[in-house]
């Protein structure tokens, strides 16, 4: 009977536990909606420090396709902005439609290189943009004819599709497995320069969590690679490898929460 009683105890708090986490990225996800960047960048540090849970909630709102124009952004800067002050943050999203909001959190989070930065790139750009990150999309006869005919702004529109496509395809084929330590280390070793420099970037700057991500298995699974992508011609991926490199006291782990 005590047995039982136990049981009962333990599968009820572990739903409990499941509602209130999903309470909580529910939340997290509504904040993101906000027009208030401070609100937006707090939701998006939250979310990624969730990992793989907030994945599900993100690849949905990849279907939202209002616009929320940002407030209160300071000296952000972002195809949006109204006022450049010469310095500050700078986000290559168009954030203010929520559908690329969400990509841009995805894509941060995952290191994945979706194409979600090519909506706001300009217009002489945009069929070179899909040509080269949409081959198979742009080779085909038919949508060949359909880009060639597409104005400005359908163009744009055609880059937004294509890259929520991508985005809702990997995470099917990921079946709901995914780690982030592993993201990582198949972005350093991938041949996508985009995807490099986001885990480049993440490992120097990142403040974010990654479960595993530690000494012994920067050591063992990722430093070998940081050696050989600090040889790569591309100077902006072997200047930011050479500085991990040069980090010997591991200054840049300190600034992550826990991971383990």
């Amino acid at each position: 009977m005590k047995r039982t009683s136990v049981m009962m105890i333990l599968v009820a708090f572990m739903m409990y536990s499941a509602y209130g986490q999903d309470k909580e990225i529910t939340g997290l996800l509504n904040d993101l909606l906000s027009d208030n960047w401070y609100v937006v960048s707090q939701a998006k540090e939250k979310l990624e420090n969730m990992e793989g849970e907030s994945i599900p909630g993100l690849v949905s709102m990849l279907q939202d396709k209002t616009i929320k124009k940002l407030t209160h952004t300071g000296d952000l800067i972002y195809p949006g902005a109204e006022r450049f002050f010469g310095h500050g943050q700078i986000i290559d999203y168009d954030i203010d439609r929520i559908d690329v909001r969400a990509g841009w959190l995805l894509e941060e989070l995952t290191f994945q290189n979706f194409g979600f930065t090519g909506v706001h790139i300009q217009s002489d750009y945009l069929t070179d943009y899909i040509r080269f990150n949409f081959p198979k999309f742009y080779n085909n006869s038919r949508n060949r004819k359909l880009i060639d005919d597409a104005s400005e702004m359908e163009k744009r529109n055609m880059i937004r599709d294509l890259s929520t496509s991508e985005a809702e395809k990997w995470w099917e084929a990921r079946d709901g497995e995914w780690t982030r330590l592993e993201a990582l280390i198949e972005a350093l070793k991938s041949e996508d320069e985009k995807r490099q420099a986001k885990a480049l970037f993440y490992i120097r700057n990142g403040k974010t969590k990654c479960t595993g991500l530690n000494r012994e298995s920067y050591k063992s699974e990722i430093e070998k690679t940081i050696v050989l992508l600090s040889k790569s011609p591309l100077k902006r991926i072997s200047e930011q490898s050479k500085l991990i490199l040069l980090d010997t006291d591991f200054d840049w782990l300190s600034v992550k929460p826990s991971s383990d």
